[in-house]
Order: C-alpha cells, then structure tokens, then sequence
C-alpha cells in the first residue's frame, strides 16, 4: 500500500496529499481500494444480530474502521490502527476555574464570619490547609475562596514562611 503512495508522490509531487478536489486517477484507485477493504467486512449491527463469537472467544464484537473519504488529507498516522479505530480518545482534563463571587462568598468562612486571614499569620494549623505538602498555595480554584480572602490568606503564608513559624519548602506536620 505504501509502495502505490510512493509511487504517486513521485508522479504528483504537490498534489499527492493536498485537499484540492482534483485527485490523480492513481489515488482514486487506492480510495476506492481502501473502501472495498472497509465494506467486505460485515457492519456491527450485522455481526452483533447474528451473536457471532468473534475477537479471540469472546463476544465483543470486532472494531469497525473510520472511513477515508476521496479528496481528504492522509497523514500516515492516519493510516494507522490508532487513527482509523472509533476507539474512545482519553479525555483532556478541562482547566478548573475558579469560582465565581457570588459562589466565593457563600462558602468562604472568612467572608462570613468576617475574620481577616491576614491575622491569622501565626496560626500555622490553619494556614497549612491551604498549603500543598511542598509548601506551595492552592490555587482560587482549589481553595474556593473569595479573591480577597485567597490574596490575604497568600500573604499570611508569605509572612508566616518569613517569621519562620512555617516551614518554607515543605508542610508542616507536628501542628495538627
């Protein structure tokens, strides 16, 4: 199959993987060789009325194969199993947004109870839950705090690191 691509890559050097509409008879043949090889085999609906034993003694059905339609691009990673599967792609974790004021303010109890956080410097039992075990800050979005809080809080652990009552590379365990 890669020998044919080679072969119209020589004939068709700009043509051969462009999206133009205008495709080489040469390509055409070797789309129409890719869709023989998709419809000889039998659709899922086919395969799972009939409750075939198939893919190695189970009844999982075997995978049906993405389509290449005449006139895409082909990448070659395109003609790989990976590519050509219908296969479940991992999802992305999604950024975690903060959230917003109106959310901020119901579950902040600095907000509520109108506590400043930047007095409470020298209680590391409380600011050391807003702190990772590498003494890094939560983000707004992990802590759930209102901007104002999570900026003060940030500055109690700032100046508690620097009057030393918190540790400044990792969280400190003895204060719970």
């Amino acid at each position: 199959m890669f020998s044919i691509l080679r072969a119209n890559a020589r004939l068709y050097p700009g043509r051969l993987f462009s999206s133009t509409p205008n495709t080489p008879p040469e390509m055409k043949d070797l789309v129409g060789m890719l869709v023989e090889a998709h419809v000889d085999k039998p659709s899922h609906s086919q395969r799972a009325s009939t409750g075939d034993v198939v893919s190695g003694g189970t009844n999982r059905p075997v995978q049906e194969y993405k389509p290449i339609h005449a006139g895409s691009f082909i990448r070659p990673y395109d003609l790989s199993l990976a590519a050509r599967s219908w296969a479940e792609r991992p999802q992305i974790r999604s950024s975690r947004l903060p959230p917003s004021a109106r959310d901020a303010r119901a579950r902040d109890p600095y907000h509520q109870l109108g506590i400043d956080p930047l007095k409470l410097a020298l209680h590391p039992a409380l600011l050391t839950s807003y702190m990772t075990d590498m003494a890094m800050i939560y983000p707004r979005s992990q802590t759930r705090l209102t901007m104002k809080s999570h900026r003060r809080i940030t500055r109690a652990i700032k100046r508690a690191k620097m009057m030393g009552v918190i540790p400044l590379h990792s969280r400190p365990r003895g204060y719970f």
